[in-house]
Protein backbone atom coordinates (compact mmCIF):
# COMPACT_ATOMS: atom_id res chain seq x y z
CA UNK A 1 0.00 0.00 0.00
CA UNK A 2 2.81 2.39 0.76
CA UNK A 3 4.46 1.73 -2.62
CA UNK A 4 1.89 3.76 -4.55
CA UNK A 5 3.07 7.24 -3.39
CA UNK A 6 6.70 6.33 -4.11
CA UNK A 7 5.82 4.98 -7.54
CA UNK A 8 3.92 8.18 -8.27
CA UNK A 9 6.90 10.29 -7.14
CA UNK A 10 9.28 8.27 -9.35
CA UNK A 11 6.98 8.72 -12.36
CA UNK A 12 6.72 12.47 -11.74
CA UNK A 13 10.51 12.82 -11.40
CA UNK A 14 11.14 10.78 -14.57
CA UNK A 15 8.55 12.82 -16.46
CA UNK A 16 10.17 16.02 -15.26
CA UNK A 17 13.63 14.82 -16.37
CA UNK A 18 12.27 13.78 -19.78
CA UNK A 19 10.63 17.20 -20.16
CA UNK A 20 13.87 18.99 -19.29
CA UNK A 21 15.85 16.83 -21.74
CA UNK A 22 13.31 17.48 -24.53
CA UNK A 23 13.33 21.20 -23.77
CA UNK A 24 17.13 21.33 -24.04
CA UNK A 25 17.03 19.47 -27.36
CA UNK A 26 14.37 21.84 -28.72
CA UNK A 27 16.37 24.87 -27.57
CA UNK A 28 19.50 23.50 -29.32
CA UNK A 29 17.53 22.84 -32.52
CA UNK A 30 16.10 26.37 -32.43
CA UNK A 31 19.60 27.80 -31.95
CA UNK A 32 20.93 25.83 -34.94
CA UNK A 33 17.96 26.94 -37.04
CA UNK A 34 18.69 30.56 -36.15
CA UNK A 35 22.32 30.09 -37.21
CA UNK A 36 21.15 28.67 -40.54
CA UNK A 37 18.58 31.42 -41.12
CA UNK A 38 21.05 34.20 -40.27
CA UNK A 39 24.13 32.61 -41.87
CA UNK A 40 25.03 35.82 -43.69
CA UNK A 41 25.38 37.67 -40.37
CA UNK A 42 28.58 35.76 -39.54
CA UNK A 43 32.05 36.35 -40.93
CA UNK A 44 32.90 32.65 -40.94
CA UNK A 45 30.83 29.53 -40.96
CA UNK A 46 30.11 28.13 -37.47
CA UNK A 47 31.63 24.72 -36.79
CA UNK A 48 28.30 22.90 -36.65
CA UNK A 49 27.84 20.31 -39.40
CA UNK A 50 24.20 21.21 -40.11
CA UNK A 51 25.11 24.88 -40.46
CA UNK A 52 28.07 24.00 -42.68
CA UNK A 53 25.79 21.84 -44.84
CA UNK A 54 23.30 24.71 -45.19
CA UNK A 55 26.07 27.16 -46.06
CA UNK A 56 27.45 24.70 -48.63
CA UNK A 57 24.02 24.67 -50.27
CA UNK A 58 24.03 28.48 -50.19
CA UNK A 59 27.49 28.62 -51.78
CA UNK A 60 26.42 26.10 -54.42
CA UNK A 61 23.42 28.27 -55.34
CA UNK A 62 25.73 31.30 -55.61
CA UNK A 63 28.15 29.44 -57.89
CA UNK A 64 30.91 29.30 -55.26
CA UNK A 65 31.62 25.63 -55.93
CA UNK A 66 35.06 25.41 -54.30
CA UNK A 67 33.72 26.80 -51.03
CA UNK A 68 30.71 24.47 -51.21
CA UNK A 69 32.93 21.43 -51.79
CA UNK A 70 35.20 22.47 -48.92
CA UNK A 71 32.28 22.75 -46.49
CA UNK A 72 30.72 19.48 -47.64
CA UNK A 73 34.07 17.77 -47.08
CA UNK A 74 34.12 19.16 -43.54
CA UNK A 75 30.59 17.84 -42.98
CA UNK A 76 31.87 14.32 -43.73
CA UNK A 77 33.46 14.23 -40.27
CA UNK A 78 30.01 14.17 -38.63
CA UNK A 79 28.58 11.11 -36.90
CA UNK A 80 25.15 11.74 -38.43
CA UNK A 81 24.88 9.07 -41.16
CA UNK A 82 22.01 10.79 -43.01
CA UNK A 83 23.85 14.11 -43.09
CA UNK A 84 27.09 12.44 -44.19
CA UNK A 85 25.28 10.58 -47.00
CA UNK A 86 23.65 13.85 -48.09
CA UNK A 87 27.05 15.57 -48.10
CA UNK A 88 28.49 12.84 -50.36
CA UNK A 89 25.45 13.09 -52.63
CA UNK A 90 25.72 16.88 -52.90
CA UNK A 91 29.48 16.73 -53.55
CA UNK A 92 28.74 14.30 -56.36
CA UNK A 93 26.10 16.65 -57.76
CA UNK A 94 28.48 19.61 -57.75
CA UNK A 95 31.20 17.64 -59.50
CA UNK A 96 28.79 16.12 -62.04
CA UNK A 97 27.21 19.50 -62.86
CA UNK A 98 30.65 21.04 -63.28
CA UNK A 99 31.72 18.14 -65.54
CA UNK A 100 28.62 18.56 -67.73
CA UNK A 101 29.59 22.18 -68.39
CA UNK A 102 32.98 21.14 -69.79
CA UNK A 103 33.69 19.95 -73.33
CA UNK A 104 34.00 16.22 -74.02
CA UNK A 105 37.72 16.56 -74.75
CA UNK A 106 38.53 18.43 -71.54
CA UNK A 107 40.68 16.17 -69.30
CA UNK A 108 39.18 17.74 -66.16
CA UNK A 109 35.77 16.39 -67.16
CA UNK A 110 36.80 12.75 -66.65
CA UNK A 111 38.28 13.53 -63.22
CA UNK A 112 35.15 15.34 -62.08
CA UNK A 113 32.91 12.50 -63.25
CA UNK A 114 35.11 10.01 -61.39
CA UNK A 115 34.89 12.12 -58.23
CA UNK A 116 31.11 12.24 -58.66
CA UNK A 117 30.90 8.46 -59.10
CA UNK A 118 32.96 7.91 -55.95
CA UNK A 119 30.79 10.29 -53.94
CA UNK A 120 27.55 8.70 -55.15
CA UNK A 121 28.91 5.26 -54.23
CA UNK A 122 29.91 6.53 -50.78
CA UNK A 123 26.42 7.97 -50.29
CA UNK A 124 24.88 4.65 -51.30
CA UNK A 125 27.16 2.74 -48.93
CA UNK A 126 25.85 4.86 -46.07
CA UNK A 127 22.20 4.89 -47.20
CA UNK A 128 21.39 2.35 -49.86
CA UNK A 129 17.85 3.71 -50.33
CA UNK A 130 19.03 7.03 -51.82
CA UNK A 131 17.44 6.65 -55.24
CA UNK A 132 18.64 10.05 -56.42
CA UNK A 133 22.25 9.04 -55.78
CA UNK A 134 21.65 5.76 -57.61
CA UNK A 135 20.12 7.60 -60.59
CA UNK A 136 22.94 10.15 -60.72
CA UNK A 137 25.54 7.38 -60.48
CA UNK A 138 23.93 5.78 -63.53
CA UNK A 139 24.15 9.12 -65.36
CA UNK A 140 27.84 9.44 -64.45
CA UNK A 141 28.47 5.86 -65.58
CA UNK A 142 26.84 6.65 -68.94
CA UNK A 143 29.06 9.72 -69.33
CA UNK A 144 32.24 7.79 -68.59
CA UNK A 145 31.68 4.04 -68.50
CA UNK A 146 34.04 1.95 -66.45
CA UNK A 147 36.38 -0.06 -68.60
CA UNK A 148 36.27 -3.83 -68.14
CA UNK A 149 40.03 -4.09 -68.79
CA UNK A 150 40.71 -2.18 -65.55
CA UNK A 151 38.82 -4.79 -63.57
CA UNK A 152 40.18 -8.00 -62.10
CA UNK A 153 38.03 -11.07 -62.78
CA UNK A 154 38.32 -14.13 -60.53
CA UNK A 155 36.22 -16.94 -59.12
CA UNK A 156 34.96 -16.70 -55.56
CA UNK A 157 34.61 -19.58 -53.08
CA UNK A 158 31.33 -20.74 -54.62
CA UNK A 159 32.86 -20.99 -58.10
CA UNK A 160 31.01 -17.92 -59.34
CA UNK A 161 32.77 -15.19 -61.24
CA UNK A 162 33.38 -11.95 -59.40
CA UNK A 163 34.68 -8.64 -60.67
CA UNK A 164 36.85 -6.49 -58.50
CA UNK A 165 37.11 -2.92 -59.78
CA UNK A 166 39.98 -0.65 -59.03
CA UNK A 167 39.16 2.85 -57.93
CA UNK A 168 40.47 5.66 -55.88
CA UNK A 169 39.17 8.06 -53.31
CA UNK A 170 40.45 11.57 -53.01
CA UNK A 171 39.44 13.81 -50.14
CA UNK A 172 39.01 17.29 -51.51
CA UNK A 173 40.50 20.17 -49.53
Amino acid sequence: MHKTPWLLIIIVVLSLLASIYTGIKLWQAAKINQLIININDYDGVPKHSMVQFAQAFNYSQQGKLKQALMLLTQVLSTDDIKLKASAYYNRGNINLRHALLLDDGDPERASLVEFAKQDYRSALLLESDQWNARFNLELALKLIPEKPETAEVHKDEGGKFAVKSFGFKVELP
